[in-house]
């Protein structure tokens, strides 16, 4: 992997494409979409432990929650080396406009958006090496962790013991907690499935009757409309055990994740009968833009919600009389109905203020569990006050025995707190993934 001159770019977009994806390169904040407050800020995950002390610009990084950033240049993590988003896109290359003092804009292949390259002058304490700009750049083997950082390299490195989430060199082998092992496929009939199905004619097939997670074939990357009842109180919701609760034109979704969803929200229903449907919030738009993105007024940053991002809601144990798990304010006895930035109760409008919450615990770790089936988890973001009951029940699942090692490691794939950027997370889930 290079990042040398030759890779950089200037992201010059114009006026009117401000508002994609793929030109936005800062992190917005818009008008609150409905009563359950959602969503105005995506941040960075923090590695699922307390909050890290962020450093400057150039410093050695392994995770995005690492590095410093401000409001407007969200700090992030470039194969190894603290750099921090452009505010907007690059007006030219090595332009200083839309970056903090010491930093400058170009853009990097691969990457949807400008970034803030440091300069040595500035930061001298370089982790990477100064390119022919001046700037701090990775190096050649600069690398860090995929799971928490948003550029560190598309090669996981080979399965192993040490290296649980690694390659295989046979193409129908998975790594199974650091060992190769045959999967499940047509020329492999009695090979490989995941905990809850078996191998059947060559497919994995869920054992209790609920549809797989795992996608094959060349659509798995299309956008789709999130299948499933809008109505929280049809049969088709009870035993989908989901239902769609957002604009139809901000329900789209990764087929392979609508795959996930329905999964996972069977598994629990399966698991705990009655359990009441769980509402899926903003997912992307049919052209895989950030939600707003056709009217010009963003709901969430740009860049995010481009289909591998979903919002959904808690499950709760509170007395809803809609018979729902809806996208609502979980803090205290669930009767905060702020907006947010605004304070309620139990909430200052950004994060719960109390240990007390709604959440039924049971569903929400097992839903957890199930979501982290498929190693292309990325975060899940959840409010900081919550953070230590997910560890303790995820790993009370995998102490009993319930759910493999690697679901217990990637549903604690955590993004929480205010250091990570994880506002506005107290009334839904935010859970993203990797692009297969």
């Amino acid at each position: 992997m290079q990042v040398a001159r030759g890779l950089r770019a200037a992201m010059v977009c114009g006026a009117a494409l401000v508002v994609l994806a793929g030109c936005g390169g800062g992190r917005g904040h818009s008008t609150p979409a409905d009563s359950g407050g959602i969503v105005l800020s995506d941040g960075a995950v923090d590695g699922g432990g307390p909050p890290v002390e962020a450093q400057p610009p150039g410093s050695p990084c392994s995770c995005d929650a690492e590095c410093q950033g401000d409001a407007t240049h969200a700090g992030i993590c470039v194969f190894g080396v603290c750099m921090t988003r452009s505010a907007g896109d690059c007006s030219a290359a090595g332009s200083t406009a839309e970056c903090i003092a010491g930093s400058r804009c170009w853009g990097l292949e691969g990457f949807e958006g400008g970034l803030c390259w440091p300069d040595c002058s500035t930061y001298p304490a370089c982790a990477g090496e100064c390119d022919g700009d001046g700037s701090c750049a990775p190096t050649a083997s600069g690398t860090c962790n995929p799971a928490c950082g948003t550029l560190c390299g598309d090669d996981p490195g080979p399965c192993a013991p040490e290296n649980p989430m690694g390659t295989c060199a046979g193409a129908d082998q998975v790594c199974l907690d650091g060992t190769c092992v045959d999967a499940c496929s047509p020329t492999n009939p009695t090979g490989f499935c995941p905990t809850g199905s078996s191998c059947m004619s060559g497919t994995c097939v869920s054992t209790s009757g609920c549809p797989t997670w795992m996608c094959t074939g060349p659509t798995c990357s299309d956008i789709i409309a999130m299948p499933g009842s809008t109505s929280a109180t049809t049969t088709e919701a009870m035993l989908d055990g989901y239902y769609v609760s957002h604009e139809p034109r901000y329900s789209f979704l990764r087929r392979d994740l609508t795959m996930l969803v329905q999964y996972a929200a069977c598994e629990v229903a399966n698991r705990y009968p009655g359990t009441r449907p769980l509402a899926t919030g903003d997912l992307t738009q049919a052209d895989g833009m950030t939600p707003g993105s056709d009217t010009g007024d963003l709901r969430h940053p740009a860049g995010t919600h481009t289909g591998g991002d979903m919002d959904l809601a808690y499950y709760q144990n509170d007395s809803d009389p809609n018979l729902r798990n809806d996208l609502q304010i979980i803090c205290g006895d669930g009767t905060d109905t702020n907006y947010n930035g605004r304070p309620g109760v139990y909430n200052d409008g950004y994060f719960c203020t109390t240990d007390m919450n709604i959440v039924d615990w049971p569903r929400q770790a097992y839903f957890f569990a199930m979501m982290a089936s498929t190693p292309l988890v990325r975060v899940f973001g959840v409010d900081e006050t919550i953070a230590d009951d997910f560890e303790r029940e995820i790993n009370a699942l995998y102490t009993a025995g319930e759910i493999t090692s690697a679901q217990a490691t990637q549903a604690l794939y955590l993004g929480y707190g205010a250091d990570g950027g994880w506002a506005f997370h107290h009334h839904h889930t935010h859970m993203s993934f990797d692009w297969p």
